[in-house]
């Protein structure tokens, strides 16, 4: 996780490498796979013992296919969902990331809902959700989940809220995709597992590819049929990089050492950070809010402590926190999010510790910002 002795990774290349960088199994694989070529028309082995590894490890996977990318298996879910219903909308939630399929943007970049395409709601308000169901409800094809917002702020789901939608979902006769490309890592059945869903769909990415470009999409053999080039009025999925050889071994090794002990390990290693911030923004008298779930976390340093009257500290914004971690030796992600890998050991998490720390006091030092 080192770079040239200075820097811990909090990042992971926007959480995508699960096993930190340059990962040695991955690399071997990968090495080994390129030996036998890099692409080519068939099956690979590897690609069926990947298949088969995901099926087993996630309930709603009965057959799936690969893509180049999470946004593209999130566009594939979309459409498999628009098929099989015939209804036009998608509902997903306000600031929820799914890749850059333009009907996924909903809710993003300032954009609201999108006439014909896709509504949008807050996270965690499932009334929200019920009201746009209640006047949109018959031409909603899917209600896409992402089951914790990672985008600006990490925010777990309330108690109820991922149940409730997929109710909301199947009371209305639509199908439920989970967009699983970030959460995988909650469990060894990822986010399905951890909050006890039955999705339609899943829509996977980021480290399934053991950090090479891979995705994936799957579900029951009714709803995957429709992909069979055999079947009349199939959906059409194509493309010369699905199912990469280099990206299922790579992938495959990735999967194999994700393992309920790790996960929980990297889960630890996390609620270290987090209180440690927490702890140390209160002796440094300064409110630092921390968010998170399993290995992932985010922070932000919102408001002036009562307590530090004669500190002058004001909302930071977060390239201040982000400099200021980077100059003690920690790299984190775009407004504060922090993601730990398995390759996180205790040397690494005492260096983070150490660096977030000494940041929250140059941010402590710091005038107030100009609102």
């Amino acid at each position: 996780m080192w770079i040239s002795g200075r820097y811990v990774d909090l990042f992971c290349n926007g959480l995508s490498l699960i096993h930190g960088n340059n990962f040695p199994p991955a690399r071997a694989a990968i090495s080994d796979a390129i030996q036998r070529g890099t692409a080519w028309s068939g099956t690979s082995r590897d690609q069926i013992a990947y298949a088969e590894l995901l099926r087993d490890r996630i309930e709603a996977l009965q057959l799936l296919r690969f893509t180049n990318s999470g946004s593209e298996a999130g566009m594939l879910a979309v459409k498999a969902a628009r098929h099989i219903t015939g209804r036009p909308y998608i509902v997903k939630a306000v600031g929820a990331y799914h890749g850059s399929y333009p009907d996924l943007e909903a809710g993003l970049y300032g954009q609201g809902d999108l006439v014909g395409r896709a509504l949008v709601a807050p996270f965690n308000d499932l009334d929200r959700f019920e009201s746009v169901m209640a006047r949109h409800g018959r031409e909603v094809a899917a209600i896409v989940i992402e089951p914790v917002l990672v985008t600006g702020r990490v925010v777990p789901p309330a108690p109820g809220f991922l149940s409730g939608m997929q109710a909301l979902a199947r009371r209305h006769g639509a199908m439920t995709i989970l967009d699983d490309c970030l959460m995988l890592r909650l469990a060894v059945g990822g986010s399905a597992e951890k909050f006890s869903l039955q999705p339609d769909i899943v829509v996977l990415g980021k480290f399934l590819g053991g950090g090479t470009p891979l995705g994936a999409f799957g579900g029951s053999r009714e709803i995957m049929k429709i992909f069979n080039p055999t079947t009349p009025g199939c959906v059409f999925h194509g493309g010369s990089f699905n199912g990469n050889p280099v990206g299922c071994a790579a992938g495959l090794v990735t999967m194999q050492y994700l393992t309920a002990e790790r996960i929980s390990a990297m889960d630890a290693a996390a609620l270290r950070i987090r209180t440690a911030l927490v702890q140390h923004g209160k002796r440094l008298g300064i409110d630092v809010i921390v968010t998170g779930i399993g290995s992932i976390a985010g922070h932000c340093i919102c408001r002036r402590s009562a307590a530090a009257r004669r500190r002058s500290v004001g909302a930071r914004s977060g390239l201040d926190v982000s400099s200021a971690c980077l100059s003690e030796g920690v790299l984190i992600g775009p407004g504060g999010i922090i993601s730990l890998s398995t390759a996180h050991d205790e040397a690494a998490v005492a260096h983070a510790i150490a660096g977030l720390s000494a940041a929250l006091e140059s941010i402590a030092r710091l005038p107030a910002a100009v609102n």
